[in-house]
């Protein structure tokens, strides 16, 4: 893949002489951060004022599903998106869920052959690769009522786990995750950033019920996945995705994953991963060509 050069200043502070403060002040105001603690949080974002993932709209209902998935040792399935953020998301909940005690496995629809979104063809076929009683839906379904009143027909519960426009009426999920339902604080939220609340709930109830693996769990590293699919979903870098992105960037930087590591190196990236590499070179090595006959996977897993 070709270099692209990194624009000169990318991601770094501008310098500003005496005035600098009340230039500064007045940016601030006008992105409507006119508020002190508000413009300190948006300077200064940390993952302490993060939101209790509760406060996603379904989410504890999700979270109960999945446990009770776990107790009685059925199988889920994970139906993602093909772009960065489906498979970003897609190989998130892998990461936690399957350390975690859940039989858990993905499917990624092919483009071509099986089009986008949940559509019935494709599930189809997921479920006669991998039959179970629950299928999570991540960055789609929430306008796929057909495909999710057939599944249910067939007594499959479907989460759905997605942030784009929800259909009127709602499709007939066992619980329908998604920010646009919830108030405009968390609306810009994109699929792997609710892929991450809904880990922060699963793991919050596993330590609640005394399971030594949730108690030890750490979700921080998994924040380099927040900060690819986010950043290459082009969402706004505001509210909880300034604070996911923030650490995830670091996360990022630490290079501890395999697949970033040789997308780094593919993408020709030797120095510091900012917003700018993630968004014009890493994000497009890691999506399959339009034309591929190769469906995508969660490499990132690695």
């Amino acid at each position: 893949m070709a270099n692209r050069a990194r624009p000169a200043g990318a991601d770094r502070p501008t310098r500003v002489g005496s005035g600098g403060v009340g230039l500064l002040a007045q940016c601030l105001v006008n992105r409507g951060l006119d508020d002190p603690a508000r413009a300190a949080s948006f300077l200064r974002p940390r993952l302490k004022e993060l939101d209790d993932p509760d406060r996603i709209p379904n989410l504890a209902r999700a979270v109960d599903r999945l446990w009770r998935a776990r107790e009685a040792g059925e199988p889920v399935g994970i139906f993602g998106d093909y772009d960065v953020d489906g498979v970003s998301a897609t190989a998130l909940l892998l990461q936690v869920l399957r350390p975690l005690g859940w039989r858990v496995e993905p499917y990624l629809p092919h483009r071509l052959d099986e089009g986008y979104g949940l559509t019935r063809d494709a599930v189809a076929n997921c479920l006669q690769r991998f039959p179970v009683p629950l299928l999570l839906a991540v960055d789609c379904g929430s306008t796929a009522t057909e495909t999710i009143t057939w599944l249910k027909s067939q007594g499959v519960d479907v989460i759905v786990l997605d942030h784009h426009q929800v259909a009127q009426p709602a499709p007939p999920a066992t619980a329908m995750v998604n920010p646009q339902l919830g108030s405009a604080a968390i609306q810009a939220l994109c699929s792997v950033g609710l892929a991450f609340k809904l880990a922060h709930g699963v793991v919050k109830q596993g330590r609640a019920l005394g399971l030594p693996a949730a108690e030890s769990f750490d979700l921080k590293p998994l924040l380099d996945l927040v900060a690819l699919g986010t950043i290459a979903d082009l969402v706004p870098l505001t509210g909880e995705n300034r604070i996911l992105v923030t650490a995830g960037l670091e996360q990022l930087n630490a290079r501890r994953r395999p697949g970033v590591r040789a997308l780094a190196e593919v993408a020709g990236i030797r120095g510091e991963i900012g917003r700018w590499e993630v968004g014009f070179q890493l994000a497009p090595a890691s999506t399959p060509p339009a034309g591929s006959r190769t469906p995508p996977k969660p490499w990132i897993c690695s």
